[in-house]
């Protein structure tokens, strides 16, 4: 019963955008209304469904970011943890840094934008030899 959650979810998000577009749903009902129709279909929990939503949004972001720019917590609003494992992220073939101190999967967000788009190089994440031969002595001796 669970298979399908995700894709569901992703199709509600994209009827229900229009009217949260129109002005006739604010981010809070539009966000409820995504998630009651999920918790209603698969009996799941509004927590599961929050989880389903917020990837949804996510791949929302990547697709059109101007669509969904006033939903969610702005930036400067979200506190969340600090990052304690920075990475830096270069463009893959000038070593050219893009963005550095931003968490790996902020990285790895960025890093699928720019694969999505044409013409944009290619990035990755810089590895740092010293740093990662390091940690490997570090785990192998634990």
């Amino acid at each position: 019963m669970t298979k399908g959650i995700r894709a569901y979810t992703n199709a509600r998000f994209a009827k229900f955008l229009p009217a949260f577009q129109a002005g006739e749903l604010d981010g809070t009902a539009f966000r409820r209304k995504v998630m009651e129709s999920a918790v209603a279909k698969f009996e799941i929990s509004v927590a599961a469904a929050a989880t389903h939503y917020n990837h949804a949004l996510t791949m929302a972001r990547l697709n059109d970011p101007a669509a969904v720019a006033t939903l969610g917590r702005p930036d400067d609003k979200k506190g969340g943890r600090p990052v304690l494992n920075p990475v830096t992220v270069i463009k893959a073939k000038s070593g050219e840094v893009v963005v550095d101190g931003v968490s790996r999967g902020a990285a790895g967000l960025l890093i699928a934008k720019a694969a999505a788009k044409r013409g944009v190089a290619k990035l990755a994440i810089k590895q740092d030899v010293d740093t990662a031969a390091a940690k490997a002595a570090a785990e192998a001796s634990a």
